[in-house]
């Protein structure tokens, strides 16, 4: 609808109708409801952002509106910074800059999550795109492009951008990486799969924490394996107990989450770090370590963690992804392995498939560049959101919890509740939530709930009160 003349796009004033639909129905007033249309047309994408708007006489006349109606709406809009006006170039699309680096959907941002009973859903653990930093990586992509096709490299002209920026992380954590060392993928997920279908047979076992990823419960059974749950304690990992586990099963793979853990956010301590390296000598096992979520360390003033295995570990894999991180929309992740274990990945049918696409490794590499500037940001304001949960739930006598030293989401342990049930009555108020069995190996787990904290403080709020009354329900049942 929009098109581009010179440099400006401008959508006419014939075609506005169309693009707002119905927007008359409703109640307040025209120039509210037409600003209001408006921007759920932006949400939609039915406007582009930095498009121009139809001159307010132009547009009063299509729509059959006085033109201090249209007036009045786009000074709302300018108000709630939708628009930007420039004399002499009108008024053009733009995006409010408290949302440019938001945590949560627009919706919540805007404070219309959860308001006047509308659904909430705390299923989802997943921040938004960093705005700015993104458009602009987005940008440069497309700059560099030409240059990736003409050349038939995922990367054009920065050979190695990517690689880089990742194996320089690596070698930051004492941890030396070369090209040989990595393997990109389509996601953390990708990542899995590919390390399931090379070293998973049917009735293979895996050794998985419990709680642990949903995800990778689902591709290690969607892989036949048979999986063998490691109970975390309430404080974290017992080494020992997990060396036993390891003796007793000998398991073909064993999947760990020791940076900020999804979902209970505890993150393991150097003494046990060394003693899981020590003791993992005598497995003959796969150990992977997924760091999607250890850029997300909320403590403050804390030295990084080191890297959980050895330089010359040789059956130790690292999958990363910058879904957790920085977005999910970007889907770009990464195996760090021995060669030999790369080689044999990389050497299956499948590794073609679940590579990014040159595009996405593009923007991965420009975003990279400013991870640190977007980190900063989203690490004080998860720190914020989750202080504010725990403060709400510390009061609730029916449920404990360690408040998360990193990660997107607070663990919660019922004291007298199943969680299943209690979601069951928390959908009944608009509240989704996922109960603890989703992160059981072995479907236990049913007196805990996984609560995020990527929403802001006002719509956390909402949550608490309606699981507060879930809750009450649920005891007036007994």
């Amino acid at each position: 609808m929009a098109y581009v003349n010179g440099t400006v796009r401008r959508v006419p004033a014939s075609q506005f109708p169309q693009m707002l639909g119905e927007w008359r129905a409703g109640h307040g007033p025209l120039a509210r409801r037409l600003a209001d249309a408006v921007e759920k047309a932006v949400r939609d994408g039915r406007l582009p952002l930095g498009v121009q708007l139809p001159a307010e006489r132009l547009l009063a006349g299509e729509l059959g509106l006085a033109r201090g109606t249209v007036a009045a709406s786009y000074q709302i809009l300018r108000a709630e910074q939708l628009i930007v006006t420039r004399t002499g170039s009108g008024s053009t699309v733009a995006l409010p800059p408290r949302l440019n680096d938001r945590l949560s959907p627009w919706a919540s941002d805007r404070g219309e999550a959860g308001k006047n009973g509308a659904p909430l859903d705390l299923t989802v653990a997943e921040p938004a795109a960093p705005f700015d930093e993104l458009l602009q990586a987005v940008r440069e992509a497309t700059d560099t492009l030409p240059a990736a096709l003409l050349h038939d490299s995922a990367e054009g002209d920065r050979p190695s951008a990517l690689r880089t920026a990742i194996a320089d992380a690596y070698g930051a954590q004492g941890l030396p990486t070369d090209d040989g060392h990595l393997l990109l993928t389509s996601g953390a997920d990708a990542a899995l799969s590919l390390l399931s279908a090379a070293y998973l047979r049917p009735s293979s076992r895996v050794v998985l924490d419990s709680p642990t990823y949903p995800g990778a419960l689902a591709l290690f059974r969607g892989a036949g394996a048979r999986l063998v749950a490691q109970p975390l304690t309430l404080t974290g990992w017992d080494v020992p107990a997990l060396d036993r586990t390891l003796r007793a099963s000998r398991p073909s793979l064993t999947y760990l989450v020791v940076d900020f853990h999804n979902p209970t956010g505890l993150l393991m301590g150097e003494e046990e770090r060394a003693e899981l390296r020590r003791r993992l000598r005598h497995h003959d096992t796969l150990v992977v370590f997924d760091e999607t979520m250890r850029d997300l360390d909320l403590r403050e003033g804390a030295a990084p963690p080191r890297v959980a295995g050895r330089a010359s570990d040789r059956h130790v894999v690292y999958v990363g992804s910058l879904s957790k991180s920085l977005w999910p929309g970007l889907r770009v992740g990464w195996i760090r392995a021995h060669p030999d274990v790369v080689r044999r990945l990389a050497a299956l049918p499948l590794a073609a498939a679940l590579a990014p696409s040159p595009f996405d490794r593009l923007v991965a590499a420009g975003l990279l560049e400013r991870r640190e500037a977007v980190l900063d940001r989203r690490r004080a304001q998860l720190r914020s959101q989750r202080d504010h949960l725990a403060a709400r739930l510390s009061a609730l006598p029916w449920c404990r919890f360690q408040v998360p030293q990193g990660g997107l989401s607070l663990w919660l342990e019922l004291h007298d509740a199943d969680s299943r049930r209690l979601a069951d009555l928390a959908a009944t108020r608009n509240l989704a939530l996922t109960p603890g069995f989703h992160f059981s190996p072995d479907g236990a787990l049913d007196g805990y709930l996984r609560l995020p904290f990527t929403l802001p403080p006002d719509v956390l709020d909402t949550a608490v009160d309606r699981l507060t009354e879930a809750h009450a329900a649920l005891e007036g049942s007994h």
